[in-house]
């Protein structure tokens, strides 16, 4: 028999992801689509808004200083950050002119992950220490915020399916 221990965190989560969005599409059956849209458009605004505390919660993070000191790379990291936040409000604005879902949405949520990806990997050692560098101390939670963003992309792309 197989246990709920037995399957592994990662599986898990996406198990948990999918079953809320099929939940999701089953709640929505009956909905207008200007509900979905609404919907959509509130979790891309959250994760512009989570993008936007990502790149907050970064600052000053590594030991140093009076009050601390940016991680290395953390120019490039807030750059690719207000990039992101830049493709949601460009997303939200074609999700709010178009009357179906967007054209290339998919591909503008893949561009998006992908970011996130780059921005998470550019901070990856980015303090003083150790023989390549230590992540900054908070990295973990920072790794929890892109993937609570990149959870809300997956249900808007269910949403719009």
């Amino acid at each position: 028999m197989v246990t709920v221990r037995a399957i592994p965190a990662r599986l898990r989560r996406s198990a948990t992801v999918a079953a809320l969005c099929a939940g999701l599409v089953l709640f929505t059956a009956g909905v207008s689509h200007a509900d979905v849209k609404s919907a959509a458009d509130k979790l891309l605004s959250e994760a512009s808004f989570q993008t936007n505390s990502m790149v907050a919660m970064m600052v000053d993070s590594c030991p140093g200083g009076d009050h601390g000191k940016n991680p290395s790379g953390y120019g490039k990291f807030e750059k690719q950050g207000n990039e992101i936040i830049k493709q949601l409000g460009d997303l939200r604005v074609a999700l709010a002119k178009d009357k179906g879902k967007p054209g290339n949405f998919e591909q503008q949520i893949d561009a998006i992950k992908v970011g996130l990806d780059g921005m998470v990997a550019t901070l990856k050692q980015g303090c003083s220490g150790g023989a390549h560098g230590k992540d900054p101390p908070n990295y973990s939670a920072l790794l929890v915020a892109k993937q609570n963003v990149v959870y809300k992309l997956e249900i808007v792309e269910t949403l719009l399916e």
